[in-house]
């Protein structure tokens, strides 16, 4: 049995299939981005997955993990998910990813520009100083928000949002740096704790359930505890679990 305030060594699917329906009030996450040999070259290598799927294999795989989490959404869950588009945007993952999601039925509540200030990539310009065929780096990534059936939230409880982080957050351009601890960290991916931080206090209430699925070496699922919030997440690597269970302790 699977209880809150935990990370479970577990594939997501098979783990989230053992929740109890309707349980989770927010979902914040960041899966792979399937960057196959473009990650390798920037060193974005996960230890035990493959992040170089065909593109629609990769789509079809997120569609069957977010068709499993659904009924396991209460009525009024938001899901929260960061990725980043390919090859400079000449692939719109994003655009794939939300029309995934509303084939399952989620909605979308809106669609939050990262503004990370920093490419990786700058001086790929494609055709320099031509326009024959320029490209376009991208220093920004998404953080689409969906909603499962309520748009408000139905149950009731208490906040712990400010005036200034509500005003601040409400804006959907988000302009905070990556997060440069990853080396010492052991993980190739990984988002600030700014992310999570912001998307728990605005989209839940103190003692919400917040899931990831992707939990990597649990960043959402360590912010959500600071916040005093239930958490639970789920990793296939051992290394990151390992690493997860004593960041969270």
């Amino acid at each position: 049995m699977l209880v809150p305030n935990n990370v479970y060594l577990r594939d997501c699917i098979e783990g989230i299939g053992e929740l109890d329906d309707g349980s989770v009030n927010l979902v914040v996450t960041s899966p792979p981005y399937n960057l196959g040999n473009i990650a390798k070259k920037h060193k974005i290598v996960y230890n035990s997955y493959h992040d170089d799927r065909e593109f629609v294999e990769y789509i079809d795989w997120l569609t069957r993990v977010f068709s499993v989490m659904y009924p396991k959404l209460a009525e009024d869950a938001r899901v929260c998910i960061n990725i980043g588009d390919q090859k400079n945007g000449e692939i719109p993952t994003h655009v794939y990813l939300a029309t995934a999601l509303e084939s399952i039925g989620f909605k979308t509540l809106t669609t939050i520009i990262w503004n990370k200030s920093q490419v990786s990539n700058r001086t790929s310009w494609g055709s320099w100083l031509s326009p024959s065929c320029p490209s376009f780096p991208t220093p920004f990534e998404y953080i689409l928000v969906f909603f499962k059936n309520s748009r408000k939230l139905i149950h009731t409880g208490e906040t712990d949002l400010t005036k200034e982080e509500f005003i601040e957050y409400s804006l959907a351009l988000w302009s905070f740096a990556p997060e440069m601890r990853m080396k010492s960290f052991g993980h190739p991916a990984m988002f600030p704790e700014e992310m999570p931080r912001r998307l728990i206090k605005m989209l839940s209430y103190k003692g919400d359930l917040v899931m990831d699925p992707f939990a990597g070496i649990s960043t959402t699922l360590k912010v959500a505890k600071e916040l005093g919030r239930k958490y639970i997440g789920f990793e296939i690597d051992e290394k990151y679990y390992q690493a997860s269970k004593e960041r969270l302790a």
